[in-house]
């Protein structure tokens, strides 16, 4: 497993254990789940952007041909949509206090929270 964490920009502050590696399973979790009614809002305003954040930077490491192995990898989500997710992670805690994914819940939620603080956006690096 890649060591991935939850930080703010700008901040010393990042989340104590890399649990930003599951983003997407709780993304895709909470996107397929019955129970969640605000769904259609946290895929609209929340999970397609950030796919669309992540397929960019996916295209960007495939696409590097400069034969340098970078050490660090990091990628922003902008804190004005990262909100959007606050609702769905708040949801997934209260009914899945024991969940897969409760750990990432909680870092990302601070992180979020950290991030509308400082209004500047959540970085996840390793």
């Amino acid at each position: 497993m890649n060591k991935l964490y939850f930080g703010v920009k700008g901040s010393t502050w990042k989340a104590e254990e890399p649990t930003a590696y599951y983003i997407d399973d709780i993304c895709e979790f909470i996107a397929n789940n019955k129970g969640f009614d605000k769904k259609d809002d946290f895929v609209q305003y929340f999970f397609k952007p950030l796919m669309l954040i992540c397929r960019k930077k996916y295209d960007s490491i495939i696409n590097e041909r400069t034969g340098v192995v970078k050490e660090c990898f990091v990628m922003e989500i902008p804190y004005k949509f990262s909100r959007e997710a606050k609702h769905a992670l708040l949801w997934y805690m209260k009914n899945y206090p024991n969940g897969d994914f409760i750990e990432t819940a909680r870092d990302f939620s601070k992180a979020i929270n950290r991030s509308e603080k400082e209004k500047m956006p959540i970085v996840i690096f390793g």
